[in-house]
Protein backbone atom coordinates (compact mmCIF):
# COMPACT_ATOMS: atom_id res chain seq x y z
CA UNK A 1 0.00 0.00 0.00
CA UNK A 2 0.96 3.76 -0.32
CA UNK A 3 2.00 5.55 2.95
CA UNK A 4 -0.52 7.92 3.77
CA UNK A 5 -0.45 8.84 7.26
CA UNK A 6 2.08 11.83 8.66
CA UNK A 7 3.30 12.75 12.16
CA UNK A 8 3.69 10.07 15.10
CA UNK A 9 1.02 7.97 13.59
CA UNK A 10 3.98 7.57 10.84
CA UNK A 11 6.15 7.12 13.48
CA UNK A 12 4.22 4.42 15.34
CA UNK A 13 3.16 2.23 12.04
CA UNK A 14 7.18 2.12 10.52
CA UNK A 15 8.50 1.42 14.08
CA UNK A 16 10.10 -1.99 15.48
CA UNK A 17 11.20 -3.79 17.82
CA UNK A 18 15.06 -4.66 18.21
CA UNK A 19 13.87 -8.43 19.45
CA UNK A 20 11.76 -8.94 15.80
CA UNK A 21 13.70 -10.84 13.18
CA UNK A 22 15.43 -9.71 10.22
CA UNK A 23 12.36 -11.40 7.98
CA UNK A 24 9.68 -10.15 10.22
CA UNK A 25 11.11 -6.52 9.45
CA UNK A 26 11.63 -7.20 5.52
CA UNK A 27 7.69 -8.00 5.53
CA UNK A 28 6.70 -5.02 7.44
CA UNK A 29 9.03 -2.76 5.20
CA UNK A 30 7.18 -4.00 2.01
CA UNK A 31 3.59 -3.84 3.43
CA UNK A 32 4.03 -0.40 4.38
CA UNK A 33 5.82 1.01 1.14
CA UNK A 34 7.74 3.48 3.11
CA UNK A 35 11.28 2.74 2.41
CA UNK A 36 12.50 3.37 6.07
CA UNK A 37 11.80 1.15 9.25
CA UNK A 38 12.67 2.70 13.09
CA UNK A 39 14.20 0.42 15.25
CA UNK A 40 13.39 0.50 18.01
CA UNK A 41 14.68 -0.27 22.01
CA UNK A 42 13.69 0.74 25.40
CA UNK A 43 11.28 3.66 26.04
CA UNK A 44 11.04 4.07 22.26
CA UNK A 45 14.30 4.95 22.05
CA UNK A 46 15.74 4.82 18.19
CA UNK A 47 18.45 2.80 17.58
CA UNK A 48 18.90 2.70 14.43
CA UNK A 49 16.98 2.40 10.87
CA UNK A 50 16.80 0.01 8.10
CA UNK A 51 16.31 0.72 4.58
CA UNK A 52 15.99 -1.03 0.94
CA UNK A 53 19.93 -0.76 0.49
CA UNK A 54 19.90 -2.15 4.17
CA UNK A 55 18.59 -5.17 3.47
CA UNK A 56 20.47 -5.97 0.30
CA UNK A 57 23.20 -6.01 1.85
CA UNK A 58 22.96 -7.76 4.83
CA UNK A 59 21.31 -10.82 2.59
CA UNK A 60 24.90 -10.49 0.68
CA UNK A 61 26.65 -10.65 4.30
CA UNK A 62 24.76 -14.13 4.59
CA UNK A 63 22.71 -12.51 7.94
CA UNK A 64 20.22 -15.04 8.59
CA UNK A 65 16.65 -14.23 8.10
CA UNK A 66 15.74 -15.29 12.18
CA UNK A 67 18.52 -13.28 13.28
CA UNK A 68 17.75 -9.75 15.02
CA UNK A 69 16.41 -6.98 13.36
CA UNK A 70 18.95 -4.49 15.51
CA UNK A 71 21.40 -6.65 13.91
CA UNK A 72 20.82 -5.25 10.80
CA UNK A 73 19.68 -1.33 11.46
CA UNK A 74 22.36 1.02 10.31
CA UNK A 75 23.17 3.19 13.49
CA UNK A 76 24.73 5.59 12.04
CA UNK A 77 21.66 7.16 10.57
CA UNK A 78 21.17 11.20 9.23
CA UNK A 79 18.58 13.11 11.50
CA UNK A 80 17.34 16.42 12.48
CA UNK A 81 16.05 17.38 15.54
CA UNK A 82 13.27 20.02 13.84
CA UNK A 83 11.51 20.16 10.14
CA UNK A 84 13.85 21.96 8.27
CA UNK A 85 13.51 21.53 4.19
CA UNK A 86 16.93 23.28 3.72
CA UNK A 87 19.05 20.82 5.98
CA UNK A 88 16.46 18.20 5.02
CA UNK A 89 17.05 18.68 1.21
CA UNK A 90 21.09 18.56 1.97
CA UNK A 91 20.60 15.32 3.64
CA UNK A 92 18.43 13.93 0.98
CA UNK A 93 20.78 15.60 -1.75
CA UNK A 94 24.07 14.43 -0.47
CA UNK A 95 23.29 10.99 1.07
CA UNK A 96 20.39 9.90 -1.46
CA UNK A 97 18.18 9.25 1.24
CA UNK A 98 14.13 9.72 1.08
CA UNK A 99 13.65 9.93 4.76
CA UNK A 100 14.85 11.41 7.65
CA UNK A 101 13.34 11.27 11.11
CA UNK A 102 12.94 13.76 13.38
CA UNK A 103 14.37 13.38 16.90
CA UNK A 104 13.13 14.55 20.17
CA UNK A 105 16.26 15.19 23.05
CA UNK A 106 15.83 11.72 24.61
CA UNK A 107 16.97 9.80 20.94
CA UNK A 108 12.84 9.23 20.12
CA UNK A 109 11.66 10.18 16.85
CA UNK A 110 8.92 12.01 16.92
CA UNK A 111 8.29 12.86 13.10
CA UNK A 112 9.72 11.76 9.73
CA UNK A 113 10.50 13.95 6.66
CA UNK A 114 9.35 12.87 3.11
CA UNK A 115 11.58 14.00 0.18
CA UNK A 116 8.51 14.56 -1.69
CA UNK A 117 6.53 16.18 0.90
CA UNK A 118 10.00 18.44 1.39
CA UNK A 119 10.73 18.97 -2.56
CA UNK A 120 7.03 20.58 -3.41
CA UNK A 121 7.01 22.82 -0.29
CA UNK A 122 10.55 24.15 -1.09
CA UNK A 123 8.84 24.80 -4.54
CA UNK A 124 5.70 26.33 -3.37
CA UNK A 125 6.70 29.01 -0.90
CA UNK A 126 9.81 31.45 0.14
CA UNK A 127 12.19 30.77 2.99
CA UNK A 128 11.60 32.10 6.12
CA UNK A 129 15.31 33.46 7.21
CA UNK A 130 15.90 36.98 7.58
CA UNK A 131 18.87 38.76 5.51
CA UNK A 132 20.02 41.18 7.91
CA UNK A 133 22.49 43.90 5.50
CA UNK A 134 24.51 46.19 7.33
CA UNK A 135 24.09 49.38 5.49
CA UNK A 136 24.85 52.15 8.08
CA UNK A 137 28.58 53.13 7.21
CA UNK A 138 29.73 56.06 5.38
CA UNK A 139 31.54 54.50 2.69
CA UNK A 140 34.85 56.07 3.28
CA UNK A 141 36.36 54.27 0.38
CA UNK A 142 34.79 56.00 -1.87
CA UNK A 143 34.78 59.18 -0.72
CA UNK A 144 33.80 62.27 -2.15
CA UNK A 145 31.16 60.59 -4.02
CA UNK A 146 29.55 59.11 -0.55
CA UNK A 147 29.68 62.78 0.89
CA UNK A 148 26.23 63.20 -1.59
CA UNK A 149 24.57 59.73 -2.34
CA UNK A 150 25.00 57.07 0.34
CA UNK A 151 27.23 53.46 -0.50
CA UNK A 152 24.40 51.32 -1.06
CA UNK A 153 22.10 53.44 -3.09
CA UNK A 154 25.08 53.82 -5.49
CA UNK A 155 23.68 53.10 -9.06
CA UNK A 156 24.56 49.99 -10.86
CA UNK A 157 22.72 49.94 -14.14
CA UNK A 158 19.04 50.63 -13.57
CA UNK A 159 19.05 49.81 -9.47
CA UNK A 160 21.13 51.27 -6.50
CA UNK A 161 23.55 48.32 -5.20
CA UNK A 162 21.42 47.56 -2.23
CA UNK A 163 18.38 46.64 -4.40
CA UNK A 164 21.04 44.32 -6.56
CA UNK A 165 21.74 42.19 -3.21
CA UNK A 166 18.79 42.35 -2.20
CA UNK A 167 17.56 40.94 -5.19
CA UNK A 168 19.80 38.53 -5.28
CA UNK A 169 18.46 36.80 -2.11
CA UNK A 170 15.06 37.63 -3.06
CA UNK A 171 15.66 35.44 -6.28
CA UNK A 172 16.30 32.07 -3.83
CA UNK A 173 13.21 32.69 -1.96
CA UNK A 174 14.67 35.01 0.81
CA UNK A 175 12.39 38.01 1.04
CA UNK A 176 12.57 39.31 4.45
CA UNK A 177 15.10 41.82 5.19
CA UNK A 178 16.28 44.21 8.25
CA UNK A 179 18.24 46.94 7.05
CA UNK A 180 20.89 48.55 9.44
CA UNK A 181 20.94 52.41 8.83
CA UNK A 182 22.56 55.13 10.02
CA UNK A 183 24.70 57.70 7.72
CA UNK A 184 22.12 58.83 5.07
CA UNK A 185 19.62 57.07 6.64
CA UNK A 186 16.89 59.05 5.19
CA UNK A 187 18.08 58.51 1.68
CA UNK A 188 18.09 54.66 1.89
CA UNK A 189 14.16 54.68 3.58
CA UNK A 190 12.96 57.34 1.29
CA UNK A 191 13.61 55.45 -1.46
CA UNK A 192 12.28 52.20 -0.61
CA UNK A 193 9.05 53.64 0.28
CA UNK A 194 8.67 55.07 -2.75
CA UNK A 195 9.27 51.48 -4.24
CA UNK A 196 5.77 50.28 -2.13
CA UNK A 197 4.39 47.71 -3.35
CA UNK A 198 8.18 45.95 -2.89
CA UNK A 199 8.19 42.37 -3.64
CA UNK A 200 10.15 41.59 -0.32
CA UNK A 201 9.59 43.00 3.31
CA UNK A 202 11.41 45.49 4.58
CA UNK A 203 12.32 46.56 8.04
CA UNK A 204 14.94 48.80 9.23
CA UNK A 205 17.06 49.33 12.99
CA UNK A 206 18.55 52.73 13.25
CA UNK A 207 22.26 53.28 14.99
CA UNK A 208 22.58 56.39 17.03
CA UNK A 209 25.96 56.03 16.54
CA UNK A 210 28.40 53.89 14.54
CA UNK A 211 29.02 50.66 15.64
CA UNK A 212 31.34 48.92 13.42
CA UNK A 213 29.91 45.69 11.18
CA UNK A 214 28.06 43.72 13.41
CA UNK A 215 27.62 46.64 16.62
CA UNK A 216 24.07 47.10 15.37
CA UNK A 217 22.97 43.45 15.46
CA UNK A 218 23.02 43.98 19.29
CA UNK A 219 20.05 46.01 18.68
CA UNK A 220 18.73 43.18 16.65
CA UNK A 221 17.49 40.69 19.48
CA UNK A 222 14.35 40.18 19.30
CA UNK A 223 14.15 40.04 15.65
CA UNK A 224 16.69 37.85 15.50
CA UNK A 225 15.55 34.41 17.29
CA UNK A 226 16.57 31.91 14.60
CA UNK A 227 19.37 31.09 12.59
CA UNK A 228 19.97 34.27 9.59
CA UNK A 229 22.47 35.49 6.70
CA UNK A 230 24.30 38.87 7.46
CA UNK A 231 25.74 40.44 4.34
CA UNK A 232 27.60 43.99 3.77
CA UNK A 233 26.17 46.40 1.40
CA UNK A 234 28.85 46.38 -0.96
CA UNK A 235 29.58 43.44 -2.15
CA UNK A 236 28.06 40.99 -5.36
CA UNK A 237 28.74 37.42 -4.84
CA UNK A 238 26.98 34.76 -7.68
CA UNK A 239 26.28 31.69 -4.95
CA UNK A 240 23.45 29.13 -4.06
CA UNK A 241 22.47 30.91 -0.79
CA UNK A 242 20.63 27.55 0.16
CA UNK A 243 23.35 25.64 -0.18
CA UNK A 244 25.42 27.70 1.96
CA UNK A 245 22.62 27.38 4.40
CA UNK A 246 22.48 23.29 4.69
CA UNK A 247 26.10 23.22 4.80
CA UNK A 248 25.67 25.51 8.02
CA UNK A 249 23.25 23.43 9.61
CA UNK A 250 25.08 20.00 8.55
CA UNK A 251 28.33 21.51 10.05
CA UNK A 252 25.98 23.18 13.52
CA UNK A 253 28.39 25.83 12.52
CA UNK A 254 27.60 28.95 15.05
CA UNK A 255 28.58 31.36 12.22
CA UNK A 256 29.60 30.17 8.21
CA UNK A 257 31.75 32.78 6.48
CA UNK A 258 31.40 32.80 2.70
CA UNK A 259 34.71 32.65 1.53
CA UNK A 260 35.59 33.63 -2.14
CA UNK A 261 38.65 32.83 -4.29
CA UNK A 262 41.02 35.64 -4.90
CA UNK A 263 43.57 36.38 -7.56
CA UNK A 264 46.32 38.33 -6.50
CA UNK A 265 49.00 39.04 -9.39
CA UNK A 266 52.34 40.52 -8.26
CA UNK A 267 53.96 42.57 -11.43
CA UNK A 268 57.05 42.68 -9.75
CA UNK A 269 59.69 39.34 -9.86
CA UNK A 270 59.18 38.29 -6.73
CA UNK A 271 62.42 36.80 -4.78
CA UNK A 272 62.68 33.61 -2.27
CA UNK A 273 65.56 33.76 -0.12
CA UNK A 274 67.15 31.32 2.54
CA UNK A 275 69.43 31.47 4.81
CA UNK A 276 70.29 34.95 3.59
CA UNK A 277 71.54 33.82 0.45
CA UNK A 278 69.30 34.23 -3.44
CA UNK A 279 67.29 31.15 -3.87
CA UNK A 280 65.30 32.05 -6.97
CA UNK A 281 62.61 33.98 -8.52
CA UNK A 282 59.23 34.02 -9.30
CA UNK A 283 58.50 36.91 -12.27
CA UNK A 284 54.93 38.23 -11.70
CA UNK A 285 53.63 35.03 -9.69
CA UNK A 286 50.09 34.82 -9.17
CA UNK A 287 48.99 34.17 -5.32
CA UNK A 288 45.37 32.88 -5.06
CA UNK A 289 43.83 33.13 -1.66
CA UNK A 290 39.85 32.68 0.03
CA UNK A 291 39.08 35.57 1.43
CA UNK A 292 36.37 37.08 3.08
CA UNK A 293 33.56 37.69 0.99
CA UNK A 294 31.33 39.75 3.24
CA UNK A 295 28.26 37.52 3.24
CA UNK A 296 27.46 35.25 7.00
CA UNK A 297 25.11 33.00 8.23
CA UNK A 298 24.89 33.25 12.21
CA UNK A 299 23.02 31.75 14.94
CA UNK A 300 21.15 33.73 17.33
CA UNK A 301 23.12 32.63 20.47
CA UNK A 302 26.04 34.43 19.35
CA UNK A 303 24.46 37.83 19.94
CA UNK A 304 24.99 38.00 23.21
CA UNK A 305 28.60 37.98 22.87
CA UNK A 306 28.20 41.59 20.88
CA UNK A 307 29.14 44.39 23.51
CA UNK A 308 30.25 47.86 21.84
CA UNK A 309 31.26 48.70 25.32
CA UNK A 310 34.63 46.63 25.23
CA UNK A 311 35.10 47.58 21.52
CA UNK A 312 37.42 50.28 20.31
CA UNK A 313 36.35 53.69 19.48
CA UNK A 314 32.88 51.41 19.78
CA UNK A 315 33.20 49.79 16.85
CA UNK A 316 32.62 45.96 17.02
CA UNK A 317 33.08 44.32 13.72
CA UNK A 318 32.28 41.16 12.52
CA UNK A 319 35.90 39.45 12.96
CA UNK A 320 35.42 40.72 16.43
CA UNK A 321 32.13 38.75 17.04
CA UNK A 322 33.75 35.86 15.31
CA UNK A 323 36.84 36.14 17.27
CA UNK A 324 34.85 35.50 20.45
CA UNK A 325 32.43 32.89 19.24
CA UNK A 326 35.82 31.09 18.63
CA UNK A 327 37.74 31.91 21.55
CA UNK A 328 33.99 30.58 23.44
CA UNK A 329 34.53 27.41 21.85
CA UNK A 330 31.76 27.82 18.91
CA UNK A 331 32.35 26.48 15.58
CA UNK A 332 32.93 28.62 13.12
CA UNK A 333 32.87 27.49 8.95
CA UNK A 334 33.48 28.28 6.13
CA UNK A 335 31.44 27.78 3.07
CA UNK A 336 33.09 28.27 -0.41
CA UNK A 337 31.68 30.19 -3.38
CA UNK A 338 33.76 29.58 -6.66
CA UNK A 339 31.91 32.15 -8.51
CA UNK A 340 31.87 35.87 -9.25
CA UNK A 341 32.73 38.31 -6.30
CA UNK A 342 32.98 42.20 -6.76
CA UNK A 343 33.41 44.36 -3.76
CA UNK A 344 31.89 47.57 -4.72
CA UNK A 345 33.61 49.27 -1.85
CA UNK A 346 36.78 49.44 -3.96
CA UNK A 347 36.46 52.30 -6.59
CA UNK A 348 38.64 50.35 -9.11
CA UNK A 349 36.33 47.73 -9.17
CA UNK A 350 33.38 49.90 -9.23
CA UNK A 351 33.89 52.33 -11.97
CA UNK A 352 34.91 48.66 -13.47
CA UNK A 353 31.15 47.99 -13.44
CA UNK A 354 29.97 51.70 -15.00
CA UNK A 355 31.62 50.93 -17.80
Amino acid sequence: MTYSLSGIEFVESISVNRNKTFLQGIQQLNELNSYILLVVGEEGRTLGVVTAGDIRKAISAGVPFSAPIEVVCNRNYKSLKSRDDDAALGLFEDYGIRRIPIMDDCGRAIDIMLIEDTLARSDARPHERKVVVMAGGKGSRLDPITRVVPKPLLPLGDRPIIEHIMDSFNGQGYGDFVISVNYKKDYIKSYFSEKDPMPYKVSYVEEDVFMGTAGSLSLMKSLLTDTFFLTNCDILVEMNYRSAYREHVRQRNAITVVGVIKNINVPYGVITMKDGEFEHIDEKPDYHFVVNAGVYIIEPECLGLIDTRDAEGGLFHMTDLIRRASCGGMKIGVFPAHRKWVDIGQWNDYSKLLM
